[in-house]
């Protein structure tokens, strides 16, 4: 049975548009969602209320055209469970090249039988690269046995520009494991639309054991120099491993590899520590 607790998963995908300079767009806090797993939406939450903590460090490599530098990412998140509520505060820190933007995000989880609902506020200050505000909403519904439906729409507004991103989905649950596929659609008010897709499989080894790994690929996953969704075709590659210490202390090592097109390579490791209260 899968635990009554929110899975911290790698996918999701958001595609954002820069106006002074590179934003990591693909591998930031969206692309660790949470997901509800399957004992949550069919059945009612019986778990007692507490408090949950995820701390997630990702230092990473770039090389951009001749230049090389460091794109590192901290994030903090706070979060409660009162029976059918998952509601979190996070704060993240992103630098690209000595060059460091803040954001804080507050958002929930409402799951019920055979559906949930998703929603989250952002806000970011003295922002060179990262947005100023952002809204996402996402829904999610059984449509036949384990296979659940699910759609979300993310909002982001920069000094220069907006994006909006729609991203529809779909969950196959087996067991303690899961399979997803996503298709996004990026609008830029200045560019054309960019598409992507992700893939994405969380298996269950062992009782203590969780491993992961994706795939995604299309236009603009970076969006380096700000052109066209075709001359920025790219692709991420991604793995990691949950691992189960103690009752409700996990830990999680991964590894990505992106690159986009004109010349842009990056090489990321990330931790992280999942603490319940």
């Amino acid at each position: 049975m899968i635990k009554k607790s929110l899975i911290l998963a790698l996918i999701f995908i958001t595609i954002p548009r820069l106006s002074c300079a590179v934003e990591q767009a693909s591998i930031d806090r969206l692309v660790q969602r949470l997901t509800p797993p399957l004992a949550i939406i069919e059945e009612k939450a019986e778990e007692k209320d507490h408090w949950y903590a995820d701390s997630f460090y990702e230092p990473s490599d770039v090389l951009q055209g001749a230049k090389t530098g460091h794109w590192n990412e901290l994030i903090e998140l706070f979060g409660y469970l009162h029976k059918n509520v998952h509601g979190y505060l996070a704060f993240s820190q992103l630098e690209r090249f000595d060059v460091k933007d803040q954001t804080v995000n507050v958002g929930s989880y409402l799951t019920f039988p055979n559906q949930y609902a998703h929603i989250e506020l952002g806000y970011g200050w003295d922002c060179n690269f990262i947005y100023q505000w952002q809204t996402i909403a996402e829904y999610g519904h059984k449509i036949y046995k384990d296979l659940f439906a699910q759609i979300s729409y993310t909002y982001r507004a920069y000094r220069g520009d907006d994006t909006d991103l729609v991203a529809p989905g779909l969950i196959y649950y087996f067991g303690d494991s899961y399979m997803s596929a996503n298709y996004g659609a990026s609008y830029m008010e200045s560019h054309d639309t960019a598409s992507i897709g992700v893939f994405k499989g969380d298996f269950a080894i062992t009782k203590f054991l969780r491993w992961n790994c994706g795939v995604a690929v299309g236009g603009r996953l970076y969006d380096i120099n700000g052109m066209d969704a075709a001359d920025e075709f790219g692709y991420i590659l991604f793995t990691g491993v949950n691992i189960n210490l103690y009752k409700g202390i996990n830990c999680r090592f991964g590894y990505s590899y992106g690159t986009e097109e004109p010349k842009f390579i990056k090489r990321g490791i990330n931790f992280a520590v999942s603490v319940k209260f």
